[in-house]
């Protein structure tokens, strides 16, 4: 990576610039209950940061659930909304402080796996929607994370080449997007992912703070 040629930065949303993986992993804890399954925090490390629909499908098949695909997501997707739109949204460390630093100086665009209500939610709650002229959701595309398809409808309407851009990640599955959409990135693990794979990452920080 040529931090030099960086001239857009491209973020994921929930792990790196909020803290709603908590309300992420109680969005499936509280459909799978219905079951008398519990998912423990370590087991939905195991899926943290893969899209919606996979995570349906895989926990339907780890389970062994006789259900439909989509089952489990059709009862998540309300309680996102519900919890994104009424409580308060923390920032990870540095939020402010990267944005602020980083919106004069570089195009910047957000990529998230969520519904674009969900994002679009989310952003205003938390008063970030205004660095953001650019947002790409999960449902804007065919194959949301791990797929490249969401980075590579970002870089496009970002208008840079994709040695201009950077990704800023938190988990192996948006970092694999990115890297097969050809992007740079940075990793950037907390709680939920520390354990995760980032040997394709260009670099791997701590924290927002490193990163500037």
């Amino acid at each position: 990576m040529d931090k030099n040629n960086i001239k857009g930065i491209i973020f994921d949303l929930d792990g790196v610039l909020l803290e709603t993986e908590y309300y992420q992993w109680m969005g499936w804890v509280i459909p799978l209950k219905e079951f008398g399954i519990e998912l423990t925090k370590e087991k939905y490390l195991d899926y943290a940061g893969k899209n919606g629909k996979q995570i349906d499908k895989e926990l339907i098949k780890d389970f062994n659930l006789n259900i439909e695909e989509g089952a489990l997501l059709s009862k998540k997707e309300p309680l996102l909304i519900k919890w994104f739109s009424e409580e308060k949204l923390n920032y990870m460390p540095y939020v402010k402080e990267a944005l602020d630093f980083f919106n004069n100086k570089f195009k910047l665009a957000l990529c998230s796996g969520g519904s674009r209500e969900e994002v679009i939610i989310k952003l205003k709650n938390a008063n970030l929607i205004q660095y953001f002229p650019i947002i790409v959701a999960g449902s804007d595309v065919e194959r949301s994370k791990p797929a490249p398809d969401i980075y590579l409808k970002a870089q496009e309407l970002i208008s840079l080449s994709k040695e201009e851009c950077l990704a800023i990640e938190d988990t192996q599955y948006g970092l694999q997007a990115a890297k097969d959409a050809g992007l740079n990135c940075v990793s950037i693990p907390n709680e939920y992912s520390l354990k995760q794979d980032f040997s394709r990452a260009d670099m791997v920080c701590k924290s927002l703070q490193e990163l500037i």
